[in-house]
């Protein structure tokens, strides 16, 4: 159904990061490049904002290229997969030959691309000693005078403790930090933006502050459990005949999610935990 479609709503936090990183990708070149790193525990909306950026980026002058290291079902390194979204050979005799860095600095050149986008980037320095000796080699490497890339790496919070084993690239990378949300004018917005998008032939009360309450408080501020409490509520709605969502879709949609949906909330116990960086 049309109501548990994903799609992109714009809000305050997604606006800031995307300004920060137009502005970087906008400033003269430099001896090395200025990095981000983005760091948010899972389910707030990293990978949504990922792509989002890509959809932008399509009419920019700027370019960017994305990557993500979870979605991996070749096993191709950090390395690999760069070179392979910028259209360049990744067989090992490519990879050995000389030519590659000339070939890339062409490319990123003639297609004037200005950063590099990498999601769960934890995944690439989360190996063994020495890959992740390289992969911060490489890290280092991409933003220096050789190719001037700036750097976006998406990543859950421990991934800031691998980098500072290189005080340069510790240098290099400002933090940028994605919350939870808490109960606000921002979520309301937020709330009732996701809510106006959704197939419901009646208007829900955005006036109603006690079901906005709700949903914060089930979701533990996590926006992929938000979006997924709205989606439920909004198939029960269509379901049952109401056709807007109301406080009591809102606290029986774990029950909803569990027997009509087979999905479930992202609970405390997992937001604690840090994703496989032990």
């Amino acid at each position: 159904m049309s109501c548990l479609k994903d799609f992109f709503v714009p809000h305050p936090s997604a606006e800031r990061l995307f300004k920060k990183m137009d502005m970087i990708m906008s400033m003269p070149r430099k001896v090395v490049a200025p990095c981000l790193l983005c760091l948010g525990k899972g389910g707030v909306g990293k990978t949504s904002m990922i792509e989002e950026l890509a959809r932008r980026n399509i009419t920019s002058v700027n370019r960017i290229v994305t990557v993500t290291m979870h979605q991996n079902a070749d096993n191709m390194g950090l390395k690999e997969l760069i070179l392979a979204e910028m259209g360049l050979d990744t067989s090992r005799r490519a990879r050995q030959s000389r030519r590659i860095s000339p070939d890339l600095q062409h490319l990123i050149k003639s297609q004037n691309i200005k950063a590099i986008v990498i999601d769960e980037v934890h995944d690439a320095l989360t190996l063994s000693p020495f890959q992740r000796k390289v992969n911060l080699s490489l890290l280092k490497n991409l933003s220096g005078s050789t190719y001037g890339l700036s750097v976006f790496a998406f990543g859950v919070p421990d991934a800031a403790r691998f980098l500072r084993e290189d005080p340069q690239l510790a240098r290099r990378y400002a933090v940028h930090d994605l919350e939870t949300w808490s109960n606000g004018q921002d979520v309301r917005n937020f709330v009732f933006s996701y809510i106006h998008r959704l197939p419901l032939k009646k208007p829900t009360d955005f006036r109603d502050q006690e079901l906005c309450l709700a949903i914060v408080e089930k979701s533990l501020g996590i926006t992929d459990n938000i979006v997924k409490i709205l989606q439920a509520s909004a198939w029960a709605a269509i379901a049952d005949g109401t056709e807007r969502i109301t406080l009591k879709h809102v606290r029986d949609v774990e029950v909803i999610m569990a027997m009509e949906l087979g999905t479930s909330l992202q609970g405390l116990h997992d937001v604690s935990m840090e994703k496989d960086c032990a």
